[in-house]
């Protein structure tokens, strides 16, 4: 018998949580259970085409006055056996209504361990009513790694037994070495070593500081070019062109932008420079992990737990020196690449798509 699971987001862009699961679409058809996704923007995102024609559908439900009306006739129409939903504490309000509706799986999946810093009393007061509302509603609260749990909940949610770590999964890609891709692409010397970072232009992922970092290290070698891939935010580019330029290292920095398929950019990469502020449990780290290629990211929790069982992940804090990062990236590129290494590891790991579909059918199931 077929499950129906209607996935909630804010919108269905390429972020890590929406490809995610995505992933899992066509492993969980086989299973006999069938994905739609509900958007509370109410926007179109890059990735409802693909979505459509994979057999699936979006459904748009901005939240307006008319909100509570419109998801319940959703629920309704759809005959959903699960509602999935991904948007933080305001899963408490989804998972409400879709108890009112009928609902009888209700999950909650947290994804990132950053909330608002310094809370007004009044937001501490309505976070505190979500969180209720997400204990008493749902059947499972999941967490993309320990410490996005740990970021929401001042308990010890592990002796309860609602509670899921599911770290995300994924499938492990043959790519095809090319001698000449970089050449080809850029038109840069084989000499050049290649340092690449994939994640979107935003204050988490830290650009100005992973700029920083990269000149520091032009400062004393000249073999290496930085490649940045993914969505670009004009401000912060520009941002960004000058850091370089004041460094006298903009030549060596080539902004990509968004990329439907970036695993071949990582492939013919030496190395990935990964500075964030906060994660969840930072999807590119792990893309870059299953192809064996080494990674040195923020000492952020949910790095911290890949680090755990990934070799090829190295983490440094932040709050060391751009002297000091750009000395671990002179250690990283010395060593000699071994591919085949870490992507065995990465295939004996919780990481792989297989295991992340094996456990999210468990709580539809």
């Amino acid at each position: 018998m077929t499950k129906k699971v209607l996935h909630v987001f804010g919108i269905m862009n390429r972020g890590g949580a929406e490809l995610r699961t995505l992933s899992t679409l066509e492993r969980m058809r086989k299973l006999g259970v069938e994905y739609e996704f509900l958007v509370l923007s109410g926007q179109k995102g890059v990735l409802d085409q693909e979505i459509t024609k994979r057999g699936s559908k979006v459904h748009y439900c901005p939240l307006s006055l008319t909100f509570f009306f419109q998801f319940m006739s959703i629920l309704k129409a759809g005959k959903y056996d699960v509602v999935h939903s991904h948007v933080s504490l305001v899963s408490g309000v989804i998972l409400f209504i879709s108890w009112l509706g009928g609902i009888k799986r209700r999950v909650a999946h947290f994804r990132s361990t950053h909330d608002v810093e310094n809370p007004s009393a009044l937001r501490r007061i309505r976070d505190k009513f979500l969180r209720r509302l997400l204990l008493t509603f749902s059947h499972y609260i999941a967490g993309v790694c320990e410490a996005t749990l740990d970021a929401f909940w001042h308990f010890d949610w592990r002796e309860d037994s609602r509670f899921r770590v599911i770290y995300n999964g994924f499938e492990q890609h043959n790519v095809v070495y090319q001698e000449r891709f970089w050449h080809d692409y850029l038109g840069v010397s084989a000499d050049n070593k290649i340092i690449i970072n994939v994640s979107r232009m935003h204050e988490q992922k830290n650009h100005p500081r992973l700029i920083e970092i990269f000149c520091e290290y032009c400062q004393k070698n000249n073999d290496a070019v930085l490649v940045l891939i993914g969505k670009e935010d004009p401000e912060i580019k520009q941002q960004l062109q000058r850091i370089g330029a004041l460094k006298n290292a903009d030549e060596r920095i080539f902004y990509l932008g968004e990329k439907a398929q970036v695993l071949p950019f990582m492939k013919h990469a030496n190395m990935m420079l990964f500075p964030s502020k906060w994660e969840g449990l930072p999807g590119a780290v792990l893309e870059a992990a299953s192809l064996g290629v080494p990674v040195l990211a923020s000492d952020i929790p949910g790095v911290l737990e890949i680090a755990q069982q990934l070799d090829v992940v190295h983490y440094f804090p932040l709050v060391q020196s751009n002297q000091s990062w750009a000395l671990q990236i002179t250690q990283l590129l010395s060593q000699p690449l071994e591919h085949e290494v870490g992507r065995q590891t990465f295939k004996n790991s919780v990481f792989q798509l297989d295991h992340n579909v094996k456990q999210l059918y468990a709580l539809y199931a």
